[in-house]
C-alpha cells in the first residue's frame, strides 16, 4: 500500500500566462487521471466563493436622504450611482485597518471618476477610469464613503444587523462584493510524462478586478482547501499540548510584521503590493518570484537577503508547522 502511494503523481509544473486585462491562465500538471475535475472544481468554488478583499459599502452624499432620491445636477439616479459605486476596485493595504473612509469633493460640469476618490486612509484604487457618474451643472458635489475588508459576498440587510453605523441617517448602504475574482473557469486536458498518457493537466482561467494577483489567489485558496482537509489526515483528537509544541518550534520572529524589518520605503510598499505582511510569508518565497514584482529591481531585493541575512533567515525556507497568522482567521 506504502508503495501504491510513493508512486501517486503529483504536480510538478505550473505555468501563469498573462491574457491582458486582468485575465490569467494558470496551467497544472501532471494529475493522475481524475484529479483534475476534482482539484480544479474545488479551486473555483473557493476561489469565487471565498476570497478576501474591500469594497465600498455605503455612502453618503450632500442632499441626499436615501438610495430612491434623486439629486439635483446628477446625470445619473442613485440606483445606478450605487452600482457604479459597486464596480470601484479598492485594495487596504494596512492589517491594523478593516474599514477605510474615502471622499470626493468636485465641481461640475463633468464626469466623476474612481481617480477621484480620495483615500484617508492605507488604500488605493486599482481602476481610476471606472466612471461613477456625471455632474450636469456648476454644482459642488460631494460624497463621503466607507470601504471595508470582507470575503464573499454580504448584503446591505446581513451587514447592517452587526454594524450599527449602517443607521445613520443619509447613509445609502450598499451589497458588498468583496472577492477579488470576478470570473473563474476551468478545464482538463490530457497529460503526458514519459510512457504514460493517462495523466491530466489542468487548466484555469481567472479574472480578478485588479485589486489581486492571481499567483496569491491560487495560493491562498489552496491554502484553504488544505486548511479545511487538515484534521482528515488525522482523525484522532489532537491534544492541545502537542499543537502548542508544534508551534513553539516555528521561530518567533517569523510572525512579526514585514513592516519590522525596518526595510526602504520601496522595497516595503513592493512587498505589500504581493500581500506579504509576514516574515514567515516572506522568508518562503524563492527570489526568482519576487523578482516578478513589479518595481522591485535586484538591489531592493539584495537590500531584502541582507536583512533577512542579519536575522539568520533566508529566502526559498521550508517552514514546517508555518501557518500564517491570516489563515488564522479562517480557524
Amino acid at each position: 500500500m506504502q508503495e501504491i502511494y510513493k508512486n501517486f503523481l503529483i504536480p510538478t509544473e505550473i505555468r501563469f500566462d498573462n491574457l491582458g486585462l486582468n485575465t490569467y491562465r494558470v496551467t497544472l500538471e501532471p494529475f493522475e487521471r481524475g484529479f483534475g475535475h476534482t482539484i480544479g472544481n474545488a479551486l473555483r468554488r473557493i476561489l469565487i466563493s471565498s476570497m478576501p478583499g474591500a469594497a465600498i459599502c455605503s455612502a453618503q452624499i450632500n442632499g441626499v436622504m436615501h438610495e430612491f432620491s434623486s439629486a439635483e445636477g446628477i446625470k445619473e439616479d442613485m440606483v445606478e450611482l450605487s452600482l457604479n459605486l459597486k464596480g470601484v476596485g479598492v485594495k487596504i493595504f494596512s492589517e491594523d485597518e478593516s474599514s477605510v473612509e474615502l471622499s470626493i469633493q468636485v465641481s461640475g460640469p463633468r464626469t466623476v471618476r474612481a481617480s477621484d476618490i480620495v483615500c484617508h486612509g492605507d488604500a488605493e484604487i486599482i481602476n481610476k477610469d471606472h466612471i461613477i457618474c456625471h455632474l450636469t451643472s456648476s454644482k459642488d458635489f460631494n460624497m463621503r464613503m466607507i470601504a471595508k475588508k470582507g470575503m464573499g459576498y454580504v448584503s446591505a440587510e446581513s451587514r447592517q444587523v452587526d454594524d450599527d453605523s449602517s443607521q445613520v441617517i443619509g447613509s445609502i448602504e450598499l451589497d458588498a462584493l468583496f472577492s477579488p475574482v470576478k470570473r473563474v473557469s476551468y478545464d482538463v486536458e490530457n497529460a503526458r510524462v514519459e510512457n504514460r498518457t493517462d495523466l491530466d493537466r489542468l487548466i484555469i482561467e481567472i479574472e480578478t478586478n485588479g485589486t489581486c494577483e492571481p499567483d496569491f489567489a491560487i495560493r491562498r485558496a489552496a491554502n484553504i482547501l488544505q486548511h479545511q482537509l487538515s484534521k482528515f489526515v488525522d482523525l484522532r483528537r489532537i491534544d492541545e499540548s502537542e499543537e502548542s509544541t508544534k508551534k513553539n518550534r516555528v521561530n518567533p520572529i517569523l510572525y512579526k510584521l514585514v513592516d519590522e524589518l525596518e526595510l526602504t520605503v520601496r522595497a516595503a510598499n513592493c512587498l505589500k503590493s504581493e500581500n506579504i505582511h509576514y516574515i514567515g510569508d516572506l522568508v518562503q518565497r524563492p527570489e526568482s518570484e519576487l523578482l516578478r514584482t513589479p518595481n522591485l529591481g535586484r538591489k531592493s531585493l539584495a537590500e531584502i537577503k541582507a536583512v533577512l541575512a542579519s536575522h539568520g533567515l533566508a529566502l526559498g525556507m521550508q517552514i514546517e508547522g508555518w501557518v500564517s497568522p491570516e489563515m488564522q482567521a479562517f480557524e
